[in-house]
This record gives structure tokens, sequence and C-alpha cells, in this order.
């Protein structure tokens, strides 16, 4: 048998020691434990999961009641990240978004409320995201602002609303809320000043929900719309045409309806820069001595707009001409 001198064994043992100790040192944090406390719950090392997906949904919804959306955004995404195909991975879709919106950070609310829908399509919560959504487009359409970079208001909305009530009638246009988002569609449209992309939202209100209440909204809107930024009389008369027709076809359609006096107003005025442009039209033509031409569209004043201010004046105007003419 060998015997080392008692100084040797010594030497052994610190060295077996120092070994022990570097590889605890070493070891990856995701190895330690988890740890329960009171105030958090089980909190376990940085990037770990529970060992199945209920239980990491369980734990991340639990951040969620307690208000801290914060840790409940990450335990969510943890689960999405670790249990992607699982049955619960919709419903963590689902709580991203309220957390996100609870938050105040409704953008990004809307963006995970509609992942849910398009990719968990038959989730339970349906119709209640698409509330969500829907409420999400009447705030950017008041007209708040949304933050850049986290960090100020600085920006209007409204161009968030389209997006939101777009895709509200992309996912569920025959829903409770598909008409309504429709129509507020278009409403998203004329705030930004975008009077063809309005026209076409109302009409999709007309012709998709024939029977909804927000028809004859929908067809005021039409002739409202079309009227925006047209009309110096010199200019192209179709929208003002356009314009013209769908207030006669409302007014048809809804004689002593809310909004009869004002779209009675409003063919007034259309019927006047009406009249208007095809006066200079023919001022044009008889300045350039083509008195034949002039005619056709002072008799079209006389045909059409004979109760306007210029009604008058182009009576007059074609019986000069046609004096001359014979």
């Amino acid at each position: 048998m060998i015997r080392f001198p008692r100084r040797l064994w010594w030497w052994f043992l610190r060295l077996a020691f120092v070994g022990v100790c570097a590889s605890l040192a070493m070891a990856p944090a995701a190895s330690a434990a988890w740890i329960w406390s009171p105030q958090t719950g089980w909190v376990g090392p940085s990037g770990a999961v529970k060992d199945s997906p209920s239980e990491q949904l369980a734990f991340a919804v639990g951040f969620f009641e307690r208000h801290d959306y914060d840790r409940a955004i990450k335990e969510l995404k943890k689960l999405l990240h670790a249990y992607k195909e699982s049955h619960e991975a919709s419903e963590a879709q689902y709580y991203l978004g309220r957390s996100f919106e609870e938050k105040g950070d409704y953008y990004h609310a809307f963006l995970n409320d509609r992942k849910t829908i398009q990719t968990y399509p038959s989730t339970s919560r349906f119709d209640e995201i698409l509330e969500r959504e829907y409420q999400i487009g009447n705030y950017f359409l008041s007209g708040k602002k949304r933050p850049v970079l986290g960090i100020a208001n600085v920006l209007p909305a409204r161009d968030k609303a389209v997006e939101v009530f777009q895709a509200i009638v992309d996912d569920g246009p025959f829903s409770e809320y598909g008409e309504l988002a429709q129509y507020k569609l278009g409403l998203a449209h004329v705030a930004l000043k975008d009077y063809e992309a309005a026209v076409t939202a109302f009409e999709q209100v007309v012709s998709r929900y024939p029977n909804s209440p927000l028809v004859d909204d929908s067809r005021f809107q039409i002739a409202q719309a079309s009227l925006k930024g047209t009309f110096k009389p010199g200019y192209d008369q179709s929208p003002t045409d356009l314009a013209i027709r769908e207030l006669e076809a409302f007014r048809r359609a809804y004689p002593t309806g809310e909004l009869s006096d004002e779209a009675d107003q409003r063919l007034v005025e259309l019927k006047e820069r009406r009249a208007q442009h095809e006066f200079w039209v023919a001022q044009f033509y008889e300045r350039r001595k083509h008195p034949e031409s002039a005619m056709v569209y002072y008799r079209v004043i006389v045909d059409h707009f004979a109760t306007t201010a210029w009604g008058s004046r182009a009576a007059e105007r074609l019986q000069v001409l046609q004096a001359r003419a014979r």
C-alpha cells in the first residue's frame, strides 16, 4: 500500500474543491431552480418555460391578473415560442393582445388581436376580438395621437383607424361589427381627405348590407365625399355629376329623412356650380367666335339648370345667338 505524505493529500483536496467550485460557476443559469415567493409566485430562470403549455399559460396569466403586463407579455411570448402548436397557444396570443391593450399600446394590441384571428380562426374569442378591434378603431378615428418609438404621442392615428376597420371588414365582413366597420372605414377615409377611397367604402355598405340602417347615411356620405376638393367650375365636372346623381337618388329614397334638408341644400349648391361651369364653357366658345358650340352649352343650362342663378343669363344669351343666326 502506497502512503502519500499528509501535505500531498492536502493539495489533492484543495484542487478537488477548486474544480467543484469552478464547475458550479460555469453551469448555465437555465439549470437554476424555480423559486416561489408570495409576492411573485413561481419565478424561473430567464428563458425557461414550465414543463407543459397549460402550466406556462397559467403562469403568464397570473402576471396579467396581477397587472404586471410587461412580465405577462414576456411569459406569453415564451409560450408561443416553445409551444406554438399547442392548444394553449391561441389563448396566449389572445392574452398578448389584452396585455398590450391594458398598457395603452393600442396599435400593438390590434396587431396581436388580428394575429389571433388569422392564426387561430376557430378561436372561441373571435367575436370578442372583433369587438375589441372595433373599439380600438374608434379610438384612432377620434383623432387621438399615437406614440412614436414609445416615447411621445406625436402622430395622428386616423391612418391606423383605416387599417383597423379594413381588417375587421376583411376578417369578419358579416359579423356583428362588419357593417359598422365598413361605415367607419368610409369616415376614416373622409377624415384623411381620401375621398375616392371613402366613396368606395360607403358604396360597399350600400351593396353589401342593403338592409342596414346605415344605407341612407352611406348614400349621403357618398354624395358628400364626391363633392370634396372639386370644384372650381372650370375643372372636370364628373365628380359633381356623380354627387348630384347620388343626392337626387338619396332624396327620392328618403324624402323625409334626417338628412333631407341638408341634401336639398347641397343639391342647390352643386347645381349652381354645375351651371356655372356650363356658362363659362359657353362664354369660352363665344369669345372664340364659335356661336353654335356656345348655344349647345347655354341650352344645357336652360334645360337642366333653369332654376339656378345662371338659368336666366343663359336664356338671354341663347336668344341673342339664335337671333344672330337667323
